[in-house]
């Protein structure tokens, strides 16, 4: 048996050679096509290479060995440590790899005789370039835990068909399934074998849900909800409620000229839940944390501050924020001027200034009903406070300059044309210019703008003619 690190580094050489060479731009659809064929075909090799050291890294590291596991003899908690400190992979990933690796790892009988793994023929399909890691997880992930309740042979029964669909043709389909489909075929060989399974479905739903650690990328949080059934649609509803024109409070008649909403749905959904999320963390009920309210900690620095440029960052959160951001923390949360020092010591901490009071709150709530801006249906327990005249530019933090606006006509008051200006304490709007009709701004009038019940009553009132009694 020749060296394998020595073949693995040969291939990898030519692997970097080939990436050296080739501009896939210059190339022709149909080269094109082949060519990301064979870096797929090279890419599923590759993964069953990882797959398998890392199966034999949680073998070799398995708690019951103490000291004498390879991760502890390196100096590592786990497998997982170690294998990161190699690999320099995210532990997620390598979590998944070190599952898939030993769920296709040959197994050894306590009388030292081998035995096949425990998804034999997935290990063979990856072993043979067939399958990636992808179309392997799905089959592993959705028979592995029903496994106890089904049995081997229903289980080994199911992994044959899915594998046959993974590599292909079969009598179902001319070309192999893709991951997804696969993901999918599993779903249901898990219904039919699992339908009257002795953990009911419900027990098994308690178990599984959940919402995951968020993951940063390209300047996002993604996260994994897995939700009851009837939570989603608790949740579901009310992101509905505020976002159907036809369910959407209102006192009187639909105003006919009311801004379309720009967004996409998806968009809309997110910033709903975002207000939603700032109401709960306001209310009186919400736990304490240090005997205040839960509050995000954004660091900036001064400097950047004042210039209105740079980041911003969040504790806990990997991705730094722009100052379109900060500046929506400061406005709506207040800022605390920390001074420190070229060595790092604290010189000073001043007073946490610039945030609305609970009774300031309770007043502009009474007066605006909720977000000002026309069309917007998001309540006052949702809204921000904002300062119509900035902070910076000594606008004050009183009642007659500050109005509710939503996490998102906050964030975007700045850019989205919409302006705001305080008659006699009053908030006024005007649209921005795509919504004016062709209109200047000097022909667009200031608008009163309330979702209050009793001041939309008042006006409806001054409007109409006095009643006969």
């Amino acid at each position: 048996m020749g060296n394998p690190t020595e073949a693995v580094n040969e291939a990898h050489a030519l692997l970097l050679s080939a990436l050296a060479d080739t501009d896939v731009r210059l190339l022709h659809d149909d080269a094109l096509l082949e060519f990301t064929a064979a870096a797929e075909a090279a890419g599923r090799a590759v993964d069953a290479l990882r797959i398998r050291a890392a199966g034999e890294h949680a073998f070799r590291s398995r708690r019951e060995l103490g000291e004498d596991r390879l991760s502890a003899k390196r100096g590592c908690r786990n497998a997982v440590e170690l294998l990161a400190r190699i690999t320099l992979a995210s532990e997620r990933t390598l979590t998944q790899r070190m599952r898939l690796g030993e769920a296709t790892r040959p197994r050894m009988a306590l009388s030292g005789e081998r035995m096949p793994a425990r998804f034999d023929q997935v290990a063979d399909a990856l072993g043979t370039g067939s399958i990636g890691y992808d179309s392997a997880a799905a089959i592993m992930d959705t028979l592995d835990p029903i496994r106890g309740r089904v049995g081997d042979l229903n289980v080994e029964h199911a992994e044959t068909a899915l594998v046959a669909a993974a590599t292909g043709p079969t009598v179902e389909s001319p070309v192999p399934f893709a991951a997804d489909e696969i993901r999918g075929q599993a779903r249901v060989w898990e219904t039919v074998l699992d339908e009257d399974g002795t953990v009911p479905a419900e027990e098994r739903a308690m178990q599984a849900r959940g919402i995951s650690a968020g993951v940063t990328r390209d300047g996002v949080v993604h996260r994994k909800m897995t939700l009851l059934p009837e939570i989603d649609a608790k949740f579901e509803t009310l992101l509905n409620a505020y976002l159907n024109p036809r369910s959407k409070p209102s006192f009187a008649d639909p105003d006919p000229d009311a801004p379309k909403d720009p967004r996409a749905t998806a968009q809309a959904r997110h910033d709903v839940f975002a207000s939603l999320i700032d109401g709960a963390a306001r209310s009186a009920d919400s736990p304490s944390i240090g005997g205040a309210a839960p509050t995000v900690l954004v660091s900036v620095r001064q400097a950047d501050l004042d210039a209105g440029t740079g980041a911003g960052f969040i504790e806990g959160c990997e991705a730094p924020i722009s100052m379109r951001a900060v500046e929506q923390f400061v406005c709506a949360g207040g800022q605390q001027h920390v001074v420190i020092g070229p060595d790092g010591t604290i010189n000073s901490i001043g007073s946490n200034d610039r945030v609305f009071n609970a009774t300031q709150r309770r007043a502009i709530t009474l007066r605006d009903g909720g977000c000002i801006i026309p069309g917007c249906s998001i309540p006052a327990a949702w809204s921000e406070i904002h300062h119509v005249k900035a902070y910076r530019d000594g606008g004050e933090t009183e009642t007659c300059n500050g109005v509710l606006l939503c996490w998102f006509h906050h964030r975007t008051i700045e850019t989205s044309g919409w302006q705001i200006l305080m008659i006699d304490g009053v908030p006024h709007v005007k649209p921005p210019p795509w919504l004016r009709n062709g209109r200047s701004d000097a022909e667009t009038p200031w608008r009163r703008s309330t979702k209050s019940r009793t001041q939309q009553a008042d006006l409806l009132q001054q409007q109409q003619p006095a009643l006969v009694e």
